[in-house]
């Protein structure tokens, strides 16, 4: 909700690509026109230990990796690994946006 985000946090494994999208709840993209809806692993600032924090919410908090909700509420979201030699479970919780860690 506003005032909140989604923290996804994940070490990708070893692939030749991964990216991160939100979708509406029909599994069609957003808006990404206009709005940064995806980050794939060119685009990512990593933590040292190759980790991967992603920040989903609707208004930026002013974080590396955040994605913009564009004004939704509601949808899928999605990890894609192409040729991956593992298939890690993200952590995801829910923040208020005065709480996110720096």
């Amino acid at each position: 909700g506003p005032g909140e985000a989604l923290l996804i946090e994940v070490t990708p494994p070893r692939c030749d690509y991964w990216n991160f999208q939100l979708n509406n709840h029909w599994m069609e993209s957003l808006d990404y026109r206009y709005h940064t809806i995806s980050l794939n692993h060119a685009q990512v600032r990593a933590r040292s230990d190759g980790s991967v924090r992603l920040v989903v919410a609707h208004t930026d908090p002013g974080v590396p990796n955040w994605i913009e909700t564009a004004g939704h509420s509601q949808g899928t979201m999605c990890f894609r690994w192409i040729r991956a030699d593992a298939h890690p479970q993200p952590a995801t919780r829910v923040v208020k946006l005065s709480e996110l860690p720096a």
